[in-house]
């Protein structure tokens, strides 16, 4: 008889107190290519399967000692004893001994004097129906998997989140413990991921899922004893949102605690490939019973919590409350009129002259974006920018923007002749994006401006965290013609050598330090020492926030080229800036 493939080499423990059929059986196996262990007793057979695992079992019932029925229901109580095929072997026949074969988990029964044909039939079929029963056992584990778990992290997906919730619910009721969901997205996740590309991303989010469970699992180790059967679950629901239950709490504090501690391990360094990534987290917290009774409402409620705690701030969590609920109402409104927004016509520029502030004289405006709605009237950029990046609207607004000031910029070269430097804010996310030369490019062909008449302003965190990749974007960029500047410089974290190396034009010195100049001897070291750090670099500088004389007459005194402010004028739309830009010209030119 030739064995299936399935069978080669199989492991056939025989257990009986019979040497002599012990050996009768092995001959046998043995020429049907099996691999056969003996034991004499239970207590044998029953340390042999620990040791060895076998594929089958052949078990005699009458021994001293544990007898077969013993032996069986011991292996069938073991791990990895529960699908074993074991055939009992035996000189009865009666009914009642078949039946308390089967009872204590016997595959099959098979009377002595053994017949060694049918026997080995016997073998091949018990381990052929063992070989399908264990693919389709594997086949259903394969499709729990699919249907409940997550495929990249390994957590638990939306689906088996939301039913143990559920379960978590029906036994907290009636309890004087509570239950807490947080709800955790990653800050600025899509920046990571259009940047260092999804492969990266993907890694981030394994190894934010492994400490997150790991921070779980040592919360239980600390906190639960061995006898607590309470139920905890980590998911990732989609994209960079994951979700944790945490039950029998005994106060709100230990869920926050617990939220912390993630979010302090989250921002800890990721160690990807050739990346060293860093990356923050926010939470939004919601309690059983204080915040919802059922697992949609705690979700929902979770989920608001942590909109808010991402607009306070990020890197934080936040306890759900009631009001929170209009918050969410009023952002989910603006999101949809957001992306109405460009397709109505409800942006405008404004622009925000520039003096030189030894005459006076307007020498350059920055273009700042307004958003009318038509509800709520103006919205101002720190409204609306950051949703606009969480909703990946930047690229089409900032090309509007672009556009705009260009075509206008046009109007006053052609019209006029009264054109002015005007600079554009880039955001850093927008800067990540690596299409801003082309953007730009394409732009300058349809607006057939001076290059040198628009100014991009980025931040100078785009200088550290992108290195030679931002410096290749300003190398192409001031190949086009169009001038740099450095956005709220000395805020950030910058390096004297990125100034010196990279194609920079100009430095805007933040408002903050502007605002106490008077009565803050630090204030006026650092902007001293920036007016002389861009003089000596060549590069022009220009002061933001100008509100008072005497903040006027030190930046005169210091050399400063450039001033901006309620002083020197408020942000106007195009139709009223444009009779400063001819009174300017005018006055230039007596």
């Amino acid at each position: 008889m030739t064995s299936p493939a399935f069978s080669k080499k199989a492991k056939i423990l025989v257990v009986d107190d019979s040497a002599t059929i012990r050996m009768l059986l092995r001959a046998s196996l043995e020429e049907e290519g099996f691999r056969v262990i003996e034991a004499c007793c239970g207590q044998e057979a029953i340390a042999l399967f620990e040791k060895i695992r076998p594929d089958a079992i052949l078990l005699d019932v009458d021994m001293p000692g544990l007898d077969g029925f013993e032996t069986c229901q011991e292996i069938r109580s073991r791990s990895g004893g529960e699908h074993v095929p074991i055939l009992m072997v035996t000189g009865r026949d009666d009914t009642k001994s078949i039946l308390r074969a089967f009872e204590v988990g016997a595959t099959d029964f098979f009377n002595k004097p053994i017949n060694q044909a049918i026997l080995k039939h016997r073998v091949h079929y018990m381990l052929r129906a063992s070989d399908a029963l264990r693919k389709s056992r594997e086949k259903q584990e394969q499709i729990h998997h699919l249907a409940f778990f997550d495929q990249l992290t390994g957590l638990a997906n939306r689906s088996l989140f939301k039913a143990s919730l559920e379960k978590a619910l029906q036994e907290s009721k009636g309890s004087d413990k509570q239950l807490a969901v947080l709800f955790l997205d990653l800050d600025r996740f899509k920046k990571i991921n259009d940047t260092l590309g999804h492969h990266v991303g993907d890694l981030l989010l394994q190894s934010v899922a492994t400490r997150i469970d790991n921070c779980i699992r040592e919360t239980d180790a600390v906190t639960r004893s061995s006898e607590d059967e309470s139920i905890s679950c980590v998911s990732r629901l989609g994209g960079d949102e994951f979700t944790i239950l945490l039950t029998d709490l005994e106060t709100p504090g230990d869920a926050g605690k617990v939220a912390r501690r993630i979010i302090d391990n989250i921002r800890q360094p990721h160690d990807l490939e050739d990346y060293e990534v860093f990356v923050t987290s926010s939470v939004g917290i919601s309690l059983f019973p204080n915040d919802g009774e059922d697992a949609d409402t705690l979700m929902k409620n979770a989920d608001t919590a942590m909109y808010h705690s991402k607009e306070h701030g990020r890197n934080r969590l936040q306890f759900y409350k009631k009001s929170l609920n209009n918050c969410a109402a009023e952002r989910l409104e603006l999101e949809n009129d957001l992306r109405r927004a460009l397709a109505h016509q409800q942006f405008i520029v404004h622009y925000q002259p520039q003096a030189d502030p030894q005459s006076g004289q307007i020498v350059g405006a920055e273009a700042l974006l307004r958003w009318q709605h038509p509800t709520h009237g103006t919205v101002l950029p720190h409204k609306f920018i950051p949703l606009a990046e969480d909703l990946g609207l930047m690229p089409e607004i900032t090309n509007w923007v672009l556009c705009t000031v260009c075509q206008q910029i046009e109007f006053w070269q052609e019209k006029g002749k009264i054109g002015v430097p005007v600079s554009v804010n880039i955001s850093s996310y927008q800067f990540n994006q690596q299409k801003i030369p082309k953007m730009i490019g394409q732009i300058l062909q349809d607006y057939p401006v001076d290059p040198g008449n628009l100014q991009l302003e980025l931040p100078e965190s785009v200088l550290l965290e992108h290195g030679q990749s931002a410096k290749a974007i300003l190398t192409k960029l001031k190949e086009q013609g169009v001038g740099i500047a450095i956005d709220n410089f000395g805020t950030g974290h910058s390096s004297l050598t990125y100034l010196k190396s990279f194609p920079i034009d100009a430095l805007k010195i933040d408002r903050s330090f502007i605002k106490d100049l008077s009565t803050d001897p630090n204030d006026t070291a650092i902007i001293r020492a920036i007016v002389a750090l861009a003089h000596n670099l060549d590069l022009g500088v220009i002061a933001k926030g100008v509100e008072r004389e005497d903040q006027l007459n030190f930046l005169r005194r210091i050399g400063c080229g450039k001033i901006q402010g309620p002083l020197v004028h408020k942000a106007l739309p195009a139709e009223e800036f444009t009779p400063l830009l001819r009174q300017a010209l005018t006055l230039a030119q007596a």
